[in-house]
Order: C-alpha cells, then sequence, then structure tokens
C-alpha cells in the first residue's frame, strides 16, 4: 500500500512539474500579430497563392525600377545550378531607404530527384553566402509559421522571411533596412508579416 502511494505522489508531482513548465516558450520563436492601423489595404497576390498587407509607407514601385533590381540580384550568390529566386514585386520606403522584395523560390529540373524545402533552402543559401553574423528565428502567426533569416552586414539588416504556401512553393518576403532603423521598423515588419495569407 505505501509502495503505491508513493508511486501515486511521483506520478502527481512530475505531472505537475510538467504542467507547470511553458513549452511553447522558444528563444528564437516569437508570436505576431496584425497591428490593423500600421498596414496598408489587403493585397491579392494569385500567382504566389498569397494575400498580405505591407507596412505604411513602403509603396509598390514602377516596373521600370523593379527591373534594375531584379539586374541586381545577378551578384547575389545562389546556387545558380539549382536555386532560382523570383522576386515578383518591390517595394520602397523613401522615408528610410528600405527596400522589400516579395517572390518565390524554385529549382531548377535538375536535380529532380532532390526536394526543395524551406531547410534545404537556407544550408543551401548558407553554403554560397558565408555571413557571420547570421540568425535564424521563427515568427509564428495565425495562419503560418515563417522562417526568419536576420541577416547584418555593415550598417545594413535583412529580414528573410520565408514560407510554404499551399501548393508547397516557398515564398520569401525580404526586407532590407539600415541597422539605425531597425527598432522602429520590427514592429511594423512582424505586424505586415502576420497579415499574410495563403489563398
Amino acid at each position: 500500500m505505501r509502495v503505491r502511494l508513493s508511486i501515486l505522489l511521483i506520478i502527481t508531482s512530475l505531472l505537475l512539474q510538467f504542467c507547470g513548465e511553458d513549452k511553447s516558450i522558444d528563444k528564437n520563436s516569437e508570436k505576431v500579430i496584425p497591428k490593423e492601423e500600421s498596414l496598408s489595404d489587403v493585397i491579392i497576390d494569385e500567382e504566389l497563392g498569397i494575400s498580405y498587407r505591407t507596412p505604411l509607407q513602403w509603396n509598390l514601385m514602377s516596373s521600370e525600377l523593379s527591373e534594375r533590381y531584379v539586374a541586381r540580384l545577378d551578384s547575389e550568390q545562389f546556387d545558380g545550378n539549382f536555386i532560382v529566386y523570383q522576386p515578383k514585386a518591390f517595394y520602397f520606403n523613401s522615408d528610410i531607404s528600405g527596400l522589400l522584395r516579395i517572390g518565390s523560390i524554385t529549382k531548377n529540373l535538375t536535380p529532380v530527384e532532390t526536394e526543395l524545402s524551406v531547410d534545404s533552402y537556407i544550408s543551401r543559401f548558407r553554403k554560397f553566402n558565408p555571413i557571420k553574423d547570421f540568425e535564424r528565428k521563427t515568427i509564428q502567426t495565425d495562419n503560418l509559421v515563417i522562417t526568419q533569416l536576420v541577416i547584418k552586414k555593415s550598417n545594413l539588416i535583412s529580414f528573410k522571411n520565408i514560407f510554404m504556401n499551399n501548393q508547397n512553393r516557398i515564398i520569401q518576403f525580404d526586407y532590407s533596412i539600415q541597422e539605425k532603423d531597425y527598432e522602429n521598423q520590427k514592429k511594423k515588419i512582424h505586424s505586415s508579416l502576420a497579415s499574410i495569407q495563403t489563398l
């Protein structure tokens, strides 16, 4: 009887201990919600299979300027034989010289047996872009789990926000801002990310 009572007390103690722990706490994970007053109207992109809202003062760039930025992407290091980054929309904040690129990450036909996932894309990105100041985080919204890469280089910070849409395509929201604007823009960027919906 005493043995059974001791076992019961131990089990009860363990249950209370585990129930008292907050398993959702993760230093590299953050829950975000949209703040309506700081965002644009809803933008629907059927080609990318998403809808989203940008922070206020981030304006869609003209097609002419967008083409110039697309040309500059050729200087970025990717696995050209495998990964293709296809930016579709560019937004610019003239007050802080901030740039937002929205597009998809796809693979070439070879090697056909290789599946492209968020993790495999990040591994290849790091392989071809050896950056020291590199941090990986998880952004949780009501609709998505977004992998965020925070990359610091000189006085610039890039937020590469990566997730899968309903067609299993990798979508990337790539914000680039100056380091001095980080604290002011972080919440606005996260609010924008929280507005993303898959179609």
